[in-house]
């Protein structure tokens, strides 16, 4: 019996040794199997980004209006950001071809918004947006009182509470759902003009928190279009000066998509441009080509490396288990058989170190969302999710492809080992 308990733990001892001496020579596939699981999170975030932004993810019978020479959705007035007027604008609107027509708009007013928590006043300065009631439809709660009344109703993007949420925490209060914040009083001031001259004008509102949105990828505050509209309609009248009101962009829905060639000919004609699913779709797949290649190379790297690495330290491991595999041959075990298990134990190692690997890329990921949340805010939208199941057999199969592709030189070695030398040695 004694015999047998030192037989059994001589054998487990030597077999342990040489399974971590296995182990490390895998290692190098962790990286790559973890690197592999953060590139699809993030094409596949990336992909979403993209094409799931407000209204950009067009249906077959959408179209995206801007200004023939809008190079980006500027919400802020400048020299070289050129927009709709509304003349332009209500004529797209007469045009008999859209059953449904949503724009975002913006002002030439400098704004602040002022609030109190926990008896503090602060203000700061943001963009402002304005934006259809009809845009919002189905995608915001109470969307049918999104519109000019008093209180203006004002739409904040998501990533503001998290915001909100950290300074609460600061103050040892618990986190505050984002309902809880609607109807959150604020004062609105809109400036423009230059002080002491006769275009100077200060507009002071009170206004709520109407919702949360991150329909629009933008860091200011949402208010209803007509409200932009009216307001800069009675500066105009006080000053006899543009209040700058235009139009961003303006979506709208086709009754007929064989009449798109025609639409977009004649929208072109009108000095705009025009965007269709087709656009969009191969804007993303340039934008992918180029984050795919990024991907593939480092990819590539991390695969090569690993390569090199398991093979050299397979051949290592060839050279220590020598005596091993020459007693097995003599023992009777072929080469196909030594070559046969040697081949398992590396994929064994690989999809150990395939789920370890995806593992890992998942909680770095979780992390990845936490400091974007709380460090970048305005990249809130970009959120990275965990892989899923399918992406976890992947990562198995290949990391156990990798493993026991890098150790089936080594294998050979080990199934043609010269008995006589190994056994002397």
């Amino acid at each position: 019996m004694k015999a047998f308990i030192y037989k059994l733990f001589f054998s487990l001892k030597e077999n342990l040794f040489n399974l971590l001496r296995s182990f490390v020579a895998g290692f190098g596939i962790l990286f790559l199997v973890i690197f592999f699981a953060l590139y699809i999170s993030i094409r596949e975030s990336v992909t979403a980004y993209i094409g799931g932004s407000l209204l950009d993810n067009l249906a077959s019978d959408e179209i995206k209006i801007v200004h023939r020479n809008s190079k980006s959705l500027d919400f802020i007035k400048t020299a070289d950001s050129p927009a709709i007027t509304p003349a332009l604008a209500a004529q797209i609107r007469r045009m008999p071809h859209f059953s449904e027509i949503n724009a975002l708009s913006r002002v030439g007013f400098n704004v602040r918004i002022r609030g109190e928590l926990l008896g503090k006043r602060s203000e700061v300065y943001l963009p402002v947006c304005g934006m259809d009631r009809s845009a919002l439809r189905g995608k915001v709660e109470n969307w049918r009182g999104f519109v000019g009344k008093d209180p203006v109703p004002v739409i904040v993007p998501s990533f503001a509470v998290d915001i909100l949420n950290n300074y609460l925490a600061m103050n040892s209060i618990p986190a505050i759902a984002s309902k809880e914040f609607v109807g959150f009083p604020v004062e609105l001031r809109f400036v423009t003009g230059k002080r002491n001259m006769e275009s100077f004008r200060s507009y002071k509102f009170d206004g709520e928190i109407h919702g949360f949105t991150n329909l629009v990828n933008f860091t200011g505050i949402i208010l209803p279009s007509s409200y932009l509209e009216s307001l800069a309609a009675r500066y105009r009248k006080e000053t006899g000066r543009s209040a700058g009101f235009e139009y961003v962009v303006i979506y709208a829905k086709v009754k007929d998509t064989d009449m798109l060639p025609e639409i977009e000919k004649n929208l072109r004609a009108m000095g705009l441009k025009v965007e269709s699913q087709k656009d969009i779709v191969e804007k993303t797949k340039q934008t992918m080509a180029v984050i795919d290649a990024v991907f593939m190379a480092i990819l590539a790297v991390f695969f090569i490396v690993s390569v090199i690495s398991i093979f050299n330290s397979y051949l290592t491991l060839v050279y220590i288990r020598s005596q091993k595999f020459s007693l097995k041959r003599v023992l009777g075990f072929s080469k196909i058989q030594i070559l046969f298990f040697f081949l398992v134990e590396a994929a064994f190692i690989g999809a150990f170190y395939g789920g370890a690997g995806f593992y890992l890329g998942n909680v770095i990921i979780k992390y990845a969302n936490d400091f974007i949340a709380k460090w970048i805010p305005f990249l809130t939208s970009v959120s990275l999710s965990p892989n899923g199941g399918d992406v976890l057999i992947l990562s198995i199969m290949l990391s156990s492809s990798i493993c026991a592709a890098s150790a089936f030189v080594p294998a050979i070695f080990a199934s043609n080992i010269n008995l006589f030398k190994a056994i002397r040695r």
